[in-house]
């Protein structure tokens, strides 16, 4: 026989049983056998950044939104704008094409995220959205935010590139001759359109990191719609001389790249006049630890940048002197490695010599080598089809200084001047200390003469002459 438990019973097992569970719980939690979700950490990949995804499904529409989040309001408020424009817009174009729209055919919205992170405290964030609200063909737009993570801001065009005078249209024809490298866009951009959206630089999409500079446009924007959303990236080497020093340490650019591009700079940054007063001073043998240092010094006194040939042996002895040469924007040629007489060399010993060379150059400073100098001047077949082979230039001079013989710095003073001219390559050598000596009243002497100093490559690059030479220089002209 079964005996019913009168109402106050139920209330007193009741009330053990739920104590007791909770007895349970507890101790379940107390041995940690028992977690929330709400103590479970996801850790993104990317520090500072989360990703949300916002999802919504009605009759009519659907969508799916990426939604970065970083700690810093500013940045947020920027993005959130975006996309809540993008959405406000798509349910504007829902609105006017709702009587078309079922379960067979509903508009969707669809925004994605690609996170590019730049260097440790800066992301480029590439939104790609595509919406249809009918019809066969929706819409691909395209917007891009440069974060800089650790001031909590986005970073603007100005913050990356110089937009001071010409620049702006310098960088335009730089884009445009971009486009137009391509064989499919050149069908479909339209030159109008492209000088009107490209007017305001504040409007441009972009990004940057240590390889290139890129630009994206919507699909139509500046081309026609076969031509789709467009992403062109240009060498960050072709926009070297607008790049700000700022931007680079963003990168955190190793050093080698932040003195390639430097060299760059300097080189685009010297505008030579067809019709100008160049000379180019070159110094042979070095580096030298007691010479070397004060020729520097002479040459950054004049803001002049001249060209070293160096010695494998003596830049591999002096490593931290290859890199101060090329460090104050200076060109570094190659010398051979032992000072041979190489008429006389074989293809073997040619090749010792001279790519010897060059590998302890860019070991030690991390810079390409492009000329090559022959020890005595002295250079046989071999040493020509050495130099097309790799793609350098043989080059001599047509000023010596005689600095070898005459160890007199008002005689090597003298010397220069009474044989300089416009075009010129001067044969000095940085191991001489009357060489040294000998500088700042020749540098102050020719710049009252009006010359203006440059490097091996930039004299050829004014005379237009390319390839393997042999390239001396102007020599004197008569009367002088």
């Amino acid at each position: 026989m079964i005996k019913r438990l009168k109402f106050p019973a139920w209330v007193v097992i009741g009330t053990a049983m739920i104590l007791i569970v909770a007895g349970f719980i507890q101790l379940f939690d107390s041995a940690g056998l028992r977690k929330s979700a709400e103590n479970v950490t996801t850790i993104s990949k990317y520090p500072g950044l989360d990703l949300h995804t916002l999802t919504k499904e009605t009759d009519h529409y659907t969508y799916s939104t990426s939604q970065p989040e970083t700690e810093h309001q500013a940045i947020n408020e920027s993005i959130n704008q975006w996309i809540d424009g993008e959405k406000g817009a798509f349910l504007k174009e829902v609105e006017i094409s709702k009587e078309s729209l079922d379960d067979t055919m509903r508009a969707h919205l669809n925004i994605q995220v690609e996170t590019n992170r730049m260097s440790e405290n800066f992301y480029s964030l590439v939104f790609r959205s595509y919406s249809i609200t009918g019809g066969a063909n929706g819409q691909n737009k395209v917007n891009v935010f440069n974060l800089d993570m650790t001031n909590g801001r986005l970073l603007e065009l100005g913050d990356a590139l110089e937009l001071d005078g010409e620049n702006i249209d310098q960088l335009k024809e730089i884009i445009w001759e971009g486009l137009q490298s391509n064989q499919e866009w050149q069908l479909y951009v339209d030159e109008t359109l492209f000088n009107e959206v490209m007017g305001d630089p504040d409007n441009w999409k972009w990004s940057i990191d240590n390889g290139h500079f890129t630009l994206y446009w919507d699909e139509y924007e500046i081309a026609a719609g076969a031509a789709g959303e467009m992403e062109l990236d240009i060498p960050i080497e072709k926009i070297a001389v607008f790049l700000k020093k700022s931007i680079q340490s963003y990168l955190a650019m190793p050093e080698e790249q932040v003195r390639e591009l430097d060299a760059i700079r300097e080189r685009e940054q010297l505008k030579l006049d067809p019709d100008g007063k160049y000379i180019a001073l070159t110094f042979d043998d070095g580096p030298s630890a007691a010479v070397t240092p004060k020729v520097l010094q002479a040459l950054k006194d004049h803001n002049a940048k001249a060209t070293f040939f160096m010695l494998g042996s003596q830049a591999e002895y002096y490593p931290g002197l290859v890199r101060e040469v090329a460090k104050a924007g200076h060109e570094i040629g190659n010398h051979s490695g032992s000072h041979p007489d190489l008429s006389k060399a074989d293809a073997a010993k040619i090749r010792d010599e001279i790519a010897g060379t060059t590998k302890t150059i860019k070991d030690a400073a991390g810079v390409d080598v492009n000329h090559f100098r022959p020890p005595y001047g002295a250079y046989n077949e071999g040493v020509i089809d050495y130099m097309n082979e790799t793609g350098q230039s043989i080059i001599l001079w047509s000023v010596d200084s005689l600095d070898w013989k005459y160890r007199n710095s008002e005689t090597v003073r003298q010397t220069i001047l009474q044989q300089a001219s416009p075009g010129a390559i001067v044969l000095m050598h940085d191991i001489h200390p009357t060489t040294a000596d000998a500088l700042p009243d020749l540098l102050s002497a020719l710049e009252q003469e009006g010359y203006e100093f440059v490097t091996v490559s930039q004299l050829l690059e004014w005379k237009g002459q390319a390839g393997v030479g042999p390239y001396f220089g102007s020599r004197q002209a008569s009367g002088k």
